[in-house]
């Protein structure tokens, strides 16, 4: 992906106490989270926090995931190896 794209909705179905119960493939292939690693973890996707991860953009979207309100928010995520959409290229053709 490049610079500014944005990534299509991959976490899915949050339980009342916010707990992750579905994550499909292209989630754990992009985010480098096993399946095990992600269930029951909160929605917030707080373990994709990292140092690029602006605190204002992580408080927007658990405003809007526990109060149930559509936002539109930018925020960097990270893998599970650290990396962020910034730290690499993705090859040609993709």
């Amino acid at each position: 992906m490049t610079q500014g794209q944005a990534y299509p909705l991959l976490l899915h179905r949050c339980e009342s106490n916010c707990a992750i119960i579905y994550c499909n493939d292209g989630f754990c292939e992009m985010t480098g989270f096993s399946r095990p690693d992600v269930m029951q973890r909160p929605c917030t996707c707080d373990f994709l926090h990292g140092q690029a991860t602006a605190r204002h953009s992580a408080a927007q979207v658990a405003q809007a995931l526990l109060g149930s309100e559509e936002r539109k928010v930018e925020i960097t995520y990270h893998r599970k190896d650290g990396l962020n959409n910034e730290d690499y290229e993705p090859a040609p053709g993709e």
